[in-house]
């Protein structure tokens, strides 16, 4: 397991909130609006077990880019997700608009680099077989969501970027054209 793997674990647990919200085999879930600079982590639980059709939707309120994980959360054969899957699909359309990647032998889903989202409506399917157990009042599968997203910059602040790039390229051959080598 990478260390990257490791601290996006980490992170996913404490953006995670304590309480852990139930969700039916099928179910919804609204996850909120985002629109740049959000660190977003909640645990769902599954009380029974059988095959996970949840559909999540949010909002994306301004263009932004987002890195996102799913995570299995198992104990043993107590709670349990097996074949989890993660697509995000925009709007009403039913053509897939990004695909999670398993990382580590599949309990940890990933967003490839440098996902953009651009404003609207979209929909987090999550899929599996729950087929914990279930004792000790745990239940039958659960997983966690962890996101953080970075806004788009505007068109001005790549403009002075630029700008300040060129003054720099400027001062920089000054500087070699001054110094005779």
């Amino acid at each position: 397991m990478t260390l990257r793997t490791l601290g996006l674990l980490a992170g996913l647990a404490l953006a995670s909130s304590a309480q852990a919200v139930t969700l039916q085999l099928v179910d919804t879930h609204y996850l909120g609006a985002f629109d740049g600079g959000e660190l977003y982590g909640e645990l769902f639980a599954v009380a029974d077990a059988g095959t996970i059709d949840h559909a999540l939707s949010f909002d994306i309120t301004g263009g932004l880019y987002a890195g996102s994980g799913v995570f299995d959360l198992s104990l043993g054969n107590i709670t349990d997700i097996t074949g989890l899957s993660a697509i995000i699909f925009k709007g009403a359309s039913s053509t897939p608009y990004v695909t999670f990647t398993p990382v580590s032998g599949g309990d940890l889903l990933m967003l490839p680099t440098g996902t953009y989202f651009g404003v609207g409506n979209y929909t987090l399917q999550i899929e599996g077989e729950a087929i914990g157990s279930g004792l000790f009042g745990l239940p039958a599968g659960s997983y966690i969501i962890g996101a953080a997203t970075l806004a788009v910059p505007e068109p001005e602040t790549w403009a002075m970027l630029l700008a300040a790039l060129g003054l720099v390229v400027l001062r920089v051959r000054a500087a070699g054209k001054a110094d005779p080598a």
